[in-house]
């Protein structure tokens, strides 16, 4: 893995508001992150983000936004996000973040600039997320460690969504 990736999803966005956004922002290039949050000084210790993706789902009504990072999450751009953007407003925003090593993995969920959480969802011991790289070992599929992560991810965001969102995790 190259970067730090953060996946961001924003509830509760109509159609409408989405094909509004999609007008006013750039959502193919990093100058999204610029144009949501154009004072750098508000993005806390981030100095460098980039958009690997952005797609709307009409069918859940969310927005998701994966970012890539050195090292850290964006927690504080997220949180400005949350309270300068209109569309965004009285919104449920999670954020998930694999760290670049496959380490740990972090939650975040936000709404309208307040962190309802922020905290460690799965860790694992360095040595040992080097042994799902190592063809050698075969007691460690790589599949198994993706499975770790994504379903910690899962359950941090079907809390959040319980907790904060509509009530009706996915």
């Amino acid at each position: 893995m190259d970067a730090t990736k953060s996946h961001v999803k924003i509830y509760n966005i109509s159609p409408q508001d989405a094909e509004d956004f999609e007008l006013d922002f750039t959502t193919d290039e990093s100058d999204l992150f610029t144009e949501l949050v154009p004072n750098l000084s508000q993005w806390g210790e981030i100095g460098w983000m980039e958009l690997e993706e952005y797609e709307y789902n009409p069918h859940d009504q969310t927005m998701h936004i994966v970012v890539d990072t050195k090292w850290e999450s964006p927690v504080r751009w997220l949180q400005q996000v949350s309270c300068d953007t209109m569309y965004f407003e009285n919104k449920l925003i999670t954020m998930t973040t694999i760290q670049k090593d496959e380490t740990k993995v972090t939650g975040v969920a936000v709404m309208d600039g307040e962190i309802l959480q922020n905290k460690e969802v799965w860790s694992m011991d360095p040595a040992i997320v080097g042994k799902y790289y190592n063809d050698d070992e075969e007691a460690y599929e790589l599949d198994h460690l993706d499975h770790q992560i994504w379903d910690a991810i899962g359950q941090f965001v079907a809390v959040c969504q319980k907790f904060y969102g509509n009530g009706s995790p996915e």
